[in-house]
């Protein structure tokens, strides 16, 4: 394309639209008037189910299927107060109302006429899937008035927002993808056809070079660093005070190759030349690098993440690469100017997500969620299902009440982490395996204690990998990895609890649940959160304890107001 209006994203959004404009009042209009018996009636109640559940007017939701499935998909049955059955009922009644008495929705490639250009290139495609998978984009381009040698980023794009809008497309990014794909194809094997390589139009932050691209004393540099910052020596005055733990050398390391990647696309130094740590510490190579990395930034400002970026530099550059006092200054100085400034605190995100604890029914779901599911998994007849209920149950109770980090939750080992004494259970993870150093020392209340029991008993070993030593057991032996772990627990949660939130919000939620029901024991759950510092606790994890000291002196000045102390004589 040689010239892109500003609202030609916007336009685009109307490209596939059809004119079809019937509510969901309109529609159960038609249903009572058109059905009969039980039909009726169901179709009636999930209509104004509906709208009681997402409080919302009929009348102001199109009844196309694109509306109907995204206003579904937006609540859970819990969220919306309704049992998984009724909700299920709900929907399958109101998309076979659309179905049934909608207005057909007649597919864009019937409604919308190919340019003749588009189509006589279409027509030198012999293969007829092929053929038929680029339909879309010759709508689009017949109705934008683009022709196929002006097809370019902005045209897919343009085409993306008109299959975001469209009425029938489900995935519109994956349809993209395969009509870029088979443009390619027509491209080399079509003669004639436009010689223009398509790719995904949408932009990937992508500035890291592969390791095997280094010199090869770079990456014997990089392996030397990594030796030297995981173990201590207690008589070198230079080295770091204590050893890094795996997971913080491996996160140093991508940061270390991209600062080092950085450099070299900024098109100042030679990626030849990056032989060694001591090569990112050069005073000029670290401004570089780093400028390059905050000119991507969207305001082009430095951020939390570039400002440890720098950090991890200047801590390289004083503990392996032994740089003069003056270049220690300089980096200092630099580590400074791009602090951001930002005030610690908990994220928005979270303190978002922390607002649905404000009712109090939601605090409840929370709570009672692992005696529901376990209560769930002995309904089940497939012992596996029944397993998996109970690992659910017994993960969610440990993250309330040893607030764990998901890390640590997961690699709980049977053998070496619990212990019992009398009748009293025990949790004890050492230090050098938690996050900032502090072990972590629970006991176990009765009902955690009864889940537990329960789950290794009768349940534990119907689980794939139960010969290992970890509680919540993967399939190779080894512990429950974390991405599948940290779905399950958030799937079930919003699907059965109706809570939007992963394995880590716990620790935020427990604490607000706790500190506005008793702000005086703040120190209790920064001992319980494993902070080192009682600020970590106030400025990350307390995000709503200001209201609950508020109503707390609310109480006390109502409380003075009804019986104030009269001063004596």
């Amino acid at each position: 394309m040689n010239h892109i209006e500003a609202d030609f994203l916007l336009k685009s959004r109307d490209a596939f639209l059809s004119s079809a404009s019937l509510t969901l009042q309109d529609l159960r209009d038609r249903v009572a008037g058109g059905a009969e018996g039980t039909d009726r009636r169901d179709t009636l109640s999930a209509l104004d189910t509906v709208a009681r559940a997402f409080a919302r007017d009929l009348a102001t939701i199109k009844a196309d299927a694109a509306t109907v499935r995204t206003l579904l998909a937006s609540g859970t049955a819990a969220q919306l107060g309704l049992s998984d059955k009724r909700y299920a009922n709900v929907r399958s009644a109101i998309v076979g109302a659309v179905r049934r008495f909608g207005e057909p929705i007649v597919p864009v490639t019937r409604r919308i006429a190919f340019a003749d250009s588009w189509r006589d290139l279409l027509n030198l495609v012999e293969t007829r899937h092929h053929r038929f998978g680029l339909h879309r984009l010759a709508c689009f381009c017949s109705v934008m008035g683009i022709e196929a040698d002006q097809v370019d980023r902005e045209t897919l794009l343009g085409l993306h927002e008109a299959l975001e809008a469209e009425e029938l497309v489900k995935q519109p990014r994956r349809l993209l993808k395969h009509t870029i794909a088979l443009w390619n194809i027509c491209r080399r094997t079509v003669s004639d056809w436009p010689n223009i390589t398509l790719a995904s139009p949408f932009e990937h932050d992508i500035i890291a070079l592969p390791i095997t691209a280094f010199p090869e004393s770079f990456v014997e540099d990089l392996g030397c660093w990594q030796r030297r910052v995981s173990k201590v020596d207690p008589f070198d005055n230079d080295a770091p005070r204590r050893a890094l733990r795996q997971t913080t050398i491996n996160n140093q390391t991508a940061i270390l190759i991209r600062i080092a990647s950085a450099l070299v696309r900024s098109g100042t130094v030679e990626l030849q030349d990056v032989t060694s740590l001591a090569v990112l510490v050069e005073v000029e190579h670290f401004k570089t690098a780093l400028r390059f990395i905050v000119a991507r930034q969207p305001d082009g400002e430095p951020t939390p993440y570039i400002h440890r970026m720098a950090n991890i530099l200047r801590y390289v550059a004083i503990h392996y690469c032994d740089v003069d006092e003056a270049q220690q200054s300089d980096l200092t100085d630099l580590c400074e100017r791009l602090d951001p400034r930002q005030p610690r605190q908990m994220s928005s995100r979270n303190r978002e997500r922390l607002r649905q604890f404000d009712d109090p029914e939601a605090v409840l779901r929370l709570l009672n969620f692992p005696e529901a599911e376990a209560e769930r998994g002995l309904a089940q007849t497939n012992l596996l299902r029944a397993a998996k209920c109970f690992e659910r149950a017994l993960a969610v109770s440990m993250l309330i009440h040893c607030t764990l980090r998901i890390g640590n939750l997961r690699t709980i080992n049977m053998e070496t982490d619990l212990r019992r004494v009398g009748r009293t259970w025990y949790l004890n993870i050492d230090g050098d395996r938690v996050k900032n150093g502090q072990p972590l020392d629970f006991e176990l209340p009765e009902a955690l204690t009864r889940l537990l029991q329960t789950y290794v008993r009768d349940h534990r070993p119907q689980l794939p990998g139960a010969t290992g030593p970890y509680l919540f057991p993967g399939r190779d032996g080894g512990p429950r990895p974390h991405s599948t772990m940290r779905i399950d627990i958030s799937d079930a949660l919003r699907k059965r609890a109706g809570l939007v939130m992963n394995p880590h919000l716990f620790r935020h939620a427990i604490a607000k649940i706790v500190i506005e029901r008793d702000p005086g024991l703040a120190f209790s759950i920064s001992r319980q959160l494993g902070h080192k510092r009682m600020d970590m606790t106030m400025q990350h994890y307390l995000g709503t304890e200001g209201r609950s000291a508020g109503r707390q002196i609310n109480r006390l000045l109502n409380k003075a107001l009804a019986d104030p102390i009269v001063p004596e004589d």
